[in-house]
């Protein structure tokens, strides 16, 4: 070999050696994954979903490439199977939209603890492997929560002899979350979606609906509903679930990145839509809402846990799956 082919060989062998050193080691080595969500863009819950993609991939440094897809890119409540089956990687959920599957769920809707104390307690853990065995899912956890239920209405509400909330009259409408408690309190109740509600509003299908104690505005249903029954119930409870299958195929390091980030945003969204449901209450009070606390306010919220958990025990023996563990997760869910 003369020295000319001698030194462009190892010009070309330093060159090699230099682009290696110099590619991130995870360039090839991406994780590409899909995410869906399912409220409007405008709502502070999907803009806490949407904030927490971002710092995932801002995050991992080209370690993870997480595509969030449009809004309505799968139904709302198709969007819990379709992370099941693997049509897409991820959802940012309420756990209530797939409680049919997983009746659990039901301890993360009622609960009035937190992310954090559940994380603590073995809650999380203990449901995450239900999800894992009954659902394909990892249940990377609790993210957003805080934020409280209640029942607005067009009507100043009206009280039972035992002091409960009379839904004598009032078409209610309804989603997963709180359709145990409705039928508890004997209302007549509509299923529908959030982004049907206004229009139902205003053609008198319904003239009454429970929604967060956030967003209300954003939706502009206080158009129509001027009254608030307090106390709240329940809480938010969306959580980001993983296809198992994806999971486990998934790099160590990126499994820790997402769970990482999972895990601190769900402590500091809590106090972020605390504050945000401060300010919208003061707002709404301002704009003429009425708020009507009901006569006897522990029964009416015992009524709304108590119908959630026969709901669940309801569907867990249906499944044949039996229900011993459902008290102890209560114990872990409820402070």
């Amino acid at each position: 070999m003369n020295n000319r082919v001698l030194t462009a060989s190892l010009i070309a062998a330093a060159m090699l050696v230099s682009t290696n050193a110099v590619t991130p080691r995870n360039a090839e080595a991406a994780a590409k994954l899909s995410m869906v969500y399912p409220f409007p863009d405008f709502l502070d819950y999907t803009k806490l979903c949407k904030k927490l993609a971002n710092s995932i991939n801002a995050r991992s440094k080209g370690l993870i490439e997480l595509n969030v897809l449009p809004f309505n890119s799968v139904g709302m409540f198709q969007q819990g199977p379709a992370v099941k089956s693997g049509r897409v990687d991820m959802a940012c959920y309420p756990a209530a939209f797939y409680a049919r599957s997983i009746p659990e769920n039901e301890a993360v809707s009622t609960s009035n603890s937190s992310p954090l104390s559940v994380r603590g307690n073995g809650g999380h853990d203990m449901l995450d492997k239900i999800h894992q065995q009954y659902f394909n899912v990892k249940y990377l956890g609790w993210t957003i929560s805080g934020n409280r239920f209640r029942i607005y209405m067009k009507n100043k509400p009206e009280w039972t002899k035992d002091g409960l909330l009379d839904l004598k009259g009032v078409k209610l409408r309804n989603n997963p979350i709180y359709g145990a408690f409705f039928r508890a309190l004997k209302g007549s109740t509509h299923n529908m979606k959030a982004t049907q509600v206004y229009a139902a509003l205003e053609k008198r299908a319904v003239n009454a609906s429970a929604w967060t104690n956030l967003g209300l505005q954003g939706l502009k249903w206080d158009k129509f509903l001027r009254h608030a029954v307090k106390p709240d119930f329940y809480q938010t409870d969306i959580g980001w679930i993983v296809n198992l299958d994806r999971w486990n195929k998934l790099d160590s390091t990126v499994k820790k990145l997402l769970q990482t980030a999972v895990t601190e945003h769900s402590d500091s969204s809590r106090s972020y839509l605390e504050g945000l449901a401060q300010n919208e209450e003061a707002k709404l009070t301002k704009g003429g809402m009425q708020f009507h606390t009901v006569p006897s306010p522990n029964a009416y919220l015992k009524i709304a846990v108590d119908s959630a958990y026969d709901r669940m025990t309801a569907r867990l023996k249906k499944t044949k799956r039996g229900a011993a563990h459902v008290a102890k997760l209560r114990s872990l869910y409820q402070k």
